[in-house]
């Protein structure tokens, strides 16, 4: 089979991970032909070098760095006009975008994952936080973006049964057009030779109590809360020593005054960096308003962390008894579960275990690779 993976979208975050274990589980799975598209961030965790010969590689890093808005249109276009050229000359079978929405409209069946909550949760308190001028704008633009999507794209991969459900409900998508394979964890946690070692955290303080966030600064993902977060645990234990753990870089977090010393800023990591993060830490952390599937939760189970999450379906779907769950809106309400599960190390315990037990249900990331291809 002749196949063209495009990624030419995939910027952060885990549709970053996804695209890269995805393409590095093909090289276990011969006899198809590979010409995969790479966005610029892709590209620079790819070692092209390493790959058989089934595999052609094409660079968008040209169309991209570009500030002025009219210079990004314009740019835009032309990514767009490269990808119609290589289709006619590649001539493949299928086109497989690792997730939409996607601009294009190849001429052969166009497989794409779907990673994009904002359609299918309408109830999700994210809708609150945004300003009623940029709710209207992005209500509008985000009708755009879905009729394109549905357009452009034959049939969708749900990484979760919900969202599978959603999709068939809220969008009236055929459910013959919509096909269910589990996110999971990259293979690198399973490879501690593999590691990178870059992401060193200060040495501890007494009583210090680290919660990772590995995330992009994105609206939806709420991470704005932890600065009221930290407001309200200094009241309700001023002598817990907390410290939030985030994989941004610290002007991307403004205001925080004299909060900002309970926070350590790491910059964005490449995927074999997270898993030492994790181990430095006690808990993982993610108030996210907005999800389909989030990589977080099976690689803190993994990596042995008990988990406080946002009391949405999509957390307690993959999270089930692994999590202690929170009002991801109420300040008050996280900082007392965290300081509940903080005074509770038997708890820790059970939920640690109940990670354990549930990381098989999302299989690896080869099973993952075979079912996409599938």
């Amino acid at each position: 089979m002749r196949l063209i993976i495009n990624t030419v979208n995939i910027r952060v975050g885990g549709m970053l991970q996804v695209a890269l274990s995805f393409i590095d589980e093909l090289r276990e799975i011969p006899g198809n032909e590979y010409h995969v598209f790479l966005s610029p961030e892709v590209e620079r965790q790819v070692r092209k070098d390493k790959f058989p010969p089934n595999f052609r590689f094409y660079s968008f890093i040209q169309y991209s760095g570009y500030s002025a808005r009219l210079m990004r249109k314009w740019m835009s276009f032309k990514k767009l006009r490269r990808m119609k050229l290589l289709e006619k000359m590649i001539k493949p079978e299928v086109v497989f975008s690792v997730f939409g929405p996607t601009y294009w409209k190849p001429g052969v069946p166009h497989v794409a994952g779907f990673a994009t909550p904002q359609y299918i949760y309408p109830e999700s308190p994210y809708f609150r936080q945004v300003p009623f001028s940029q709710r209207i704008k992005y209500t509008l633009f985000d009708r755009l973006r879905l009729l394109l999507m549905m357009r452009n794209i034959d049939f969708l991969i749900a990484e979760t049964v919900e969202v599978k459900q959603r999709l068939t409900t809220y969008l009236r998508v055929d459910a013959k057009r919509v096909f269910h394979v589990s996110n999971t964890l990259n293979s690198i946690y399973f490879q501690p030779e593999k590691w990178a070692y870059r992401a060193k955290l200060p040495p501890r303080e007494p009583n210090e109590l680290r919660l990772v966030t590995i995330s992009a600064n994105h609206l939806f993902k709420n991470l704005k809360i932890i600065n009221e977060v930290i407001n309200q645990i200094r009241i309700l234990r001023p002598k817990l020593n907390v410290r939030f753990v985030l994989t941004i870089h610290r002007r991307e977090f403004t205001n925080l005054g004299t909060n900002r010393k309970y926070i350590y800023f790491t910059n964005r990591l490449n995927v074999n960096e997270c898993p030492y993060l994790y181990s430095q830490c006690d808990f993982m952390f993610l108030p996210s308003l907005l999800e389909c599937f989030s990589a977080s939760y099976p690689e803190a189970m993994k990596m042995g962390l008990p988990i406080l999450t946002s009391d949405l379906n999509f957390a307690r779907e993959i999270c089930g008894d692994s999590a202690l769950y929170f009002n991801p809106v109420d300040a008050r309400d996280i900082a007392a579960k965290i300081i509940f599960l903080y005074d509770n190390p038997e708890l820790q315990r059970k939920m640690t275990a109940e990670g354990f037990k549930k990381l098989p249900q999302f299989g690896n990331s080869h099973e993952r690779a075979v079912k996409y291809l599938d």
